[in-house]
């Protein structure tokens, strides 16, 4: 039997804005989906009850929309979860990437319903834990894939004011805005600032240049968390960058060898759960959010979900 699929698309999203419209493009050749469109946030509760009858949802949006559903479909908590598939529609899709369905958005969606008619779609779907995001002054955790402080709201920010609007593709900006970052912050204009971390039974304080919990196996230009041996089950990934120049310095041969491993300078570690105490922005898959110190943030891998990855 042919599996039920329901779309949610985000038309805020960065690519559905140029083209919002290709999925129904889609239905032509192959009608056998339904599709949702979001133009507020506000509207996914009501979309997400309308899919929870769907074999599979595919989320056409970015990272922000991806933790948005995972939120949304815990809270519904619907008896089963039906399976997930993520399109690259936002800016910088490492959900996808990592989880689902990588490269073009179309031919990934024309793939996933390929699989469908040919009835072997459910051999692809494995699970995964998403990141779980606590603060003590909210009810409600976050859930997501990528959790960035320090420098990184800055990055977030100096995108969306000065390199997004340019249009340039996605890798291009990202390349921009890196060397920008680290000049300024070799130039003493960072804006990192002092970090309190416990990950398990370990804790230190220092300032920061960078600091990243992630569930994910795969960052941005192909960078990925140095392989811990033996690997602990259930943990997320902690990454931290001090605020030296050969802290700083030291991350060129990271970027160029493409594994995050621990150095002078620099944290490279699993563990079950994360604290972090500090006062700033941070971003949970590009959404922008404040702490204060004294209110910490806890970390840690929360519920599976079942993700559809094809072959590219």
């Amino acid at each position: 039997m042919i599996p039920s699929v329901a779309v949610i698309t985000n038309r805020g999203s960065t690519r559905n804005l140029r083209e919002a419209a290709w999925i129904e493009s889609v239905r032509a050749d192959a009608p056998d989906f339904r599709h949702f469109q979001m133009e507020k946030v506000s509207e996914l509760p009501a979309l997400l009850k309308a899919c929870l009858d769907a074999d599979v949802i595919v989320v056409n949006g970015g990272d922000g929309t991806a933790g948005l559903v995972f939120s949304g479909l815990l809270e519904a908590a619907p008896a089963k979860l039906p399976a997930l598939a993520l399109l690259s529609g936002g800016k910088t899709n490492m959900t996808a990437a990592g989880w689902s369905l990588r490269g073009d958005a179309r031919a990934a969606f024309r793939s996933l319903l390929r699989h469908g008619r040919e009835g072997n779609l459910f051999d692809h779907v494995y699970e995964h834990a998403v990141l779980r995001l606590r603060r003590e002054d909210a009810s409600s955790p976050l859930y997501g894939a990528f959790f960035g402080a320090a420098e990184f709201a800055d990055v977030i920010r100096f995108c969306r004011r000065h390199i997004y609007p340019l249009g340039l593709p996605n890798a291009i900006s990202h390349a921009l805005a890196l060397p920008l970052i680290l000049g300024r912050s070799l130039l003493g204009k960072s804006g990192g600032g002092r970090v309190a971390i416990g990950a398990d039974a370990d804790n230190s304080e220092d300032s920061y240049f960078l600091v990243a919990v992630t569930a994910l196996d795969d960052l941005l230009f192909g960078l990925r968390p140095a392989p811990v041996e033996p690997p602990i089950a259930g943990a997320v990934h902690l990454l931290g960058v001090r605020r030296s120049a050969t802290a700083i310095l030291g991350m060129l041969p990271v970027a160029l060898n493409k594994r995050f491993t621990p150095g002078a300078g620099r944290v490279a570690r699993q563990a079950h759960q994360v604290t972090l105490a500090f006062s700033g922005a941070y971003t949970l898959d590009g959404e922008l959010y404040e702490a204060t110190a004294a209110r910490p943030l806890i970390l840690d891998a929360g519920p599976k979900f079942p993700f559809i990855r094809l072959p590219v």
